[in-house]
């Protein structure tokens, strides 16, 4: 017997479907189920990336592990100046991310005291954005990473402040 997995839930929804169903019905269904998954599994297996696939893309991530650091905007500038793209990304990807990245710095730089600000900005060109290729993707998810990077500073200047406080008392 094979050690393929079958999708009981199909098998269940087709003899709901059909509520008088006699043995040989049901196994005939049960071997529909299983010449569908073994369809998928071949289209899987000849599947291909190409160079402008936008599947072959990967997000950069933010690092787990940051440091500490006295400002939010020194937090925020080492997780934007330390991005990863790895080899595989389509310099359309990257110079969309990179664009986004450099915008959102600048501004950040102009008004390092209150990222509160900037974090609106971001906000408000995410919910209005369009991405149709891939440069635009890669802008967007330089928005989203930007955004993540606000998020994650703010998280760690509030953990540090609030370590400081315990510590105090």
């Amino acid at each position: 017997m094979s050690e393929k997995k079958i999708d009981m839930f199909k098998l269940v929804e087709q003899v709901e479907k059909q509520k008088k169903m006699d043995i040989d019905d049901i196994f005939s269904n049960l071997d529909s189920v299983k010449n569908e998954e073994i369809k998928v599994e071949e289209v899987k297996a000849h599947e291909y990336t190409s160079v402008a696939d936008p599947a072959a893309i990967s997000r950069p991530r933010i690092p787990d592990k940051i440091g500490q650091y006295q400002t939010r905007f020194e937090c925020f500038k080492a997780i934007v100046e330390h991005v990863y793209y790895g080899t595989t990304n389509v310099n359309a990807y990257v110079e969309g991310h990179k664009d986004a990245l450099e915008k959102y710095y600048g501004d950040a730089y102009q008004n390092s005291k209150d990222l509160y600000v900037i974090e609106a900005r971001v906000n408000d060109e995410i919910n209005r954005f369009n991405s149709n290729g891939v440069y635009e993707k890669g802008y967007y998810d330089g928005l989203a990473y930007v955004l993540k990077a606000l998020k994650r500073s703010k998280e760690l200047l509030m953990s540090r402040i609030n370590k400081e406080i315990i510590d105090r008392m």
